[in-house]
């Protein structure tokens, strides 16, 4: 473990909640810096932490800034998770649940789920923005385009997460945790920033995706998750509202 207490630079609002989330899961001190978003956008003073400004931030007790979220709950996780609580065991044999299926999902999330939520937002604040008299023809065009790929995308991959929590080969229930584990793993940390914020939004009806809702409910119910929400300065997604 190491010495001294790691630093969290939390923005309102945004994916620094997860890692809040995890930092209290672990159970461990750390100093928590808060920001306030700037219009609507990082403030200035993040990029004293870091070049690009972002917010989660993690600086450790050595001085090494680490920033995306993913590879933040890494250094976490080995770092100071003495009881491998939330570490990915060595997979059973005949078993997918190992290091490649961990990076597969969290790449997805990233690479696959998170662009089509983004673009979900921009044409939401597009339309929110736009002037009054072309305000029809912006929401016209987001119309469009959500007919014509972003629902459909979605619930491509939305379904295929909700598949992955169906049980395994020789288990006899859903499973709690995408990887089949006791606690949560890095896997269920990312991918609860994409499943919350859909949620948030009302992008997906998560009626049609019981074991999601019940994996969101999972995560939301647990103690650390509500400690964390008590110790930030805000966690609201629905940033088109």
């Amino acid at each position: 473990m190491a010495h001294g207490k790691p630093t969290l630079h939390h923005l309102e609002n945004s994916q620094a909640h997860l890692i809040l989330w995890l930092l209290e899961e672990l159970g461990i001190e750390y100093n928590l810096v808060l920001h306030n978003r700037v219009q609507s956008r990082s403030p200035p003073e993040l990029k004293a932490a870091h070049p690009l400004g972002k917010s989660p931030t993690l600086v450790t007790p050595s001085g090494r800034t680490i920033t995306e979220r993913s590879a933040i709950a890494l250094w976490l996780i080995n770092t100071y998770d003495e009881g491998a609580r939330f570490r990915l065991p060595p997979p059973s044999p005949g078993s997918n649940d190992d290091a490649v299926r961990e990076e597969q999902l969290i790449s997805l999330g990233g690479a696959t789920l998170g662009p089509l939520l983004m673009l979900k937002l921009i044409f939401g604040l597009l339309v929110r923005q736009a002037p009054f008299f072309v305000r029809p023809l912006v929401a016209g065009v987001r119309y469009a385009l959500d007919r014509a790929y972003l629902d459909a995308e979605l619930a491509l991959v939305v379904g295929f997460l909700e598949a992955q929590l169906a049980p395994a080969e020789g288990e006899t229930k859903d499973r709690a945790w995408f990887l089949g584990t006791e606690e949560p793993t890095r896997t269920d940390f990312s991918l609860m920033w994409y499943v919350d914020w859909a949620f948030q939004c009302g992008w997906v009806d998560f009626e049609k995706y019981p074991r999601l809702k019940a994996f969101r409910e999972r995560c939301t119910g647990r103690p650390a998750w509500k400690r964390a929400l008590e110790k930030g300065n805000g966690y609201n997604l629905n940033f088109s509202q």
